[in-house]
């Protein structure tokens, strides 16, 4: 599986939808070496039934391997002006080859395309690999941490200006 074959596009059936939860299910699953949860795959359920900017996947023209949920701003859950970016996931298999920066960077343009000149996303402050990320795409952190809603965790919201996401 690499992800330099992958398509990424932008999406809007259902289905898709439906299959970006299970893959972020999964996902998570595997960066915390937890088992699935119910309350993880709630949770991503209420962020797709959010008002949304944009839902941009990876794909081989089957299963997503990758996406990037995008919905509008507050609803992040602090007052913003800005996108928020909800969720971010690659399938395990897939990473290490750019495709979250990929989505990441197909994710802030379409918000930009929609009008939104910020993107914001939570990110958990010992999530080495993301925060990596974020900060290579000129995001930067923003006030300070608080607990994540599902796991305690600190967290921190991140913003970029779309001209510096690269």
């Amino acid at each position: 599986m690499i992800g330099s074959s992958f398509v990424v596009r932008t999406a809007e059936d259902e289905s898709t939808a439906a299959a970006c939860v299970a893959l972020w299910v999964a996902a998570v699953a595997d960066r915390d070496g937890v088992p699935a949860s119910d309350a993880v795959r709630a949770r991503a359920r209420e962020k797709f039934a959010a008002e949304r900017v944009a839902l941009v996947v990876a794909d081989d023209g089957g299963t997503p391997v990758g996406f990037a949920l995008v919905t509008a701003p507050g609803s992040g859950g602090t007052p913003s002006d800005a996108a928020y970016l909800s969720l971010l996931a690659v399938n395990p298999a897939a990473q290490g080859h750019g495709l979250g920066r990929r989505l990441l960077a197909a994710a802030v343009s379409a918000a930009a395309h929609a009008g939104h000149h910020r993107t914001e996303l939570h990110a958990l402050d010992d999530n080495t690999a993301a925060l990596a990320l974020y900060r290579s795409a000129g995001f930067a952190p923003l006030g300070e941490a608080f607990p994540h809603a599902l796991s305690g965790r600190p967290t921190r919201v991140w913003s970029a200006v779309s001209a510096q996401v690269r």
